[in-house]
């Protein structure tokens, strides 16, 4: 491990790297065939996945599915920002929020609102719906802002691996 500053950097290794960038791209990959595919006998690979799992630096291995399949049609991006007038509004904001189905990512970020939320849902009246039955009736937001994307020019869950160690 590599320590800049306050932060702990993981160093990598190149194998490792390649090994990150075959699971991000497909996480159903069998051992096998990622050792064959990166240069490892199936041993040493998957003792390499091992210790990157117990590192923390694979979390989890996941399917991604295509929302506008499930005719999940309408992504919205909300800055939230709360009325501060009650203790502990950021802890209580961040309880409620994580709840929402719609919700797929949640951020408290720096500037004149408090949150950015990812939202994604059918339509546009089921997103009002969401405002009107769940954000909005949370006694700390004090103001929403929704942005909704036109269209998705780039979507990805991986990491740039290069930007690492």
């Amino acid at each position: 491990m590599i320590f800049k500053g306050n932060f702990m950097l993981i160093d990598l290794s190149d194998i490792d790297k390649k090994i990150l960038g075959a699971i991000q791209k497909d996480a159903s990959i069998t051992n096998s065939e990622l050792a064959e595919r990166i240069g490892l006998s199936a041993a040493p690979c998957w003792r390499r996945i091992k210790s990157l799992e117990e590192r923390g630096i694979i979390s989890k291995r996941v399917g991604l599915l295509d929302p506008k399949t499930l005719g999940l049609n309408i992504t919205a991006f909300a800055n939230v920002k709360l009325s501060h007038v009650q203790e502990n509004a950021l802890e209580e904001f961040e309880k409620e929020a994580v709840k929402f189905a719609e919700v797929t990512e949640c951020y408290i970020i720096s500037g004149s609102m408090d949150f950015l939320l990812r939202i994604v849902t059918e339509n546009m009246q089921s997103y009002e719906r969401f405002l009107r039955k769940k954000l909005l009736r949370m006694p700390m937001v004090s103001e929403v802002n929704s942005h909704f994307a036109v269209t998705q020019v780039k979507y990805t869950t991986a990491v740039p691996l290069e930007l690492s160690s």
